[in-house]
């Protein structure tokens, strides 16, 4: 059964109607309708990920989530408006400057984990870096930015 499936990968049905925009009820509904074999009663996409559920029975739950995200959604299901948008420009940024290095940045930040850590830690200090007075932790926070920042102008300068 499904609902077994799903328990095994420890995969919520909350989770799952999360990311397929459906209401828990109806994926509930859904599942049932699998497990008897009422394949017209489902919708198509959710279906889809069904039948990719059974059909790998080595996938997990980190395997699933991508499957989801790369073939069941589109960024216009996933972010709002602005996101979108945003999205747009980035890619209109990367095809406009292929060479560029942030565009080789931005490639490898979107489909590898390389810069996983560095990016958390930019993004969380993104505020301090513009801000005039800055308390001794957030001093102490921003640090290695200043640092890096030298190094990168000593090396730019020999």
């Amino acid at each position: 059964m499904l609902r077994d499936r799903l328990r095994e990968m420890d995969l919520r049905i909350t989770e799952l109607s999360e990311y397929l925009q459906v209401s828990r009820p109806t994926m509930y509904k859904y599942i049932d309708s699998y497990d008897n074999a009422e394949f017209d009663l489902i919708n198509k996409k959710v279906l889809k990920l069904f039948n990719y559920i059974q059909e790998h029975e080595l996938a997990g739950k980190k395997s699933v989530i991508n499957y989801i995200l790369n073939n069941l959604t589109t960024v216009k299901e996933l972010e709002d408006d602005e996101e979108t948008d945003i999205i747009k420009k980035i890619k209109k940024y990367i095809i406009s400057n292929p060479e560029s290095k942030k565009s080789q940045f931005l490639v490898t930040a979107a489909t590898k984990d390389t810069f996983d850590d560095i990016i958390f830690y930019l993004v969380s200090i993104q505020g301090l870096i513009k801000k005039r007075k800055l308390t001794d932790d957030e001093l102490k926070a921003i640090k290695p930015y200043i640092e890096i920042k030298e190094k990168i102008k000593k090396l730019e300068g020999n």
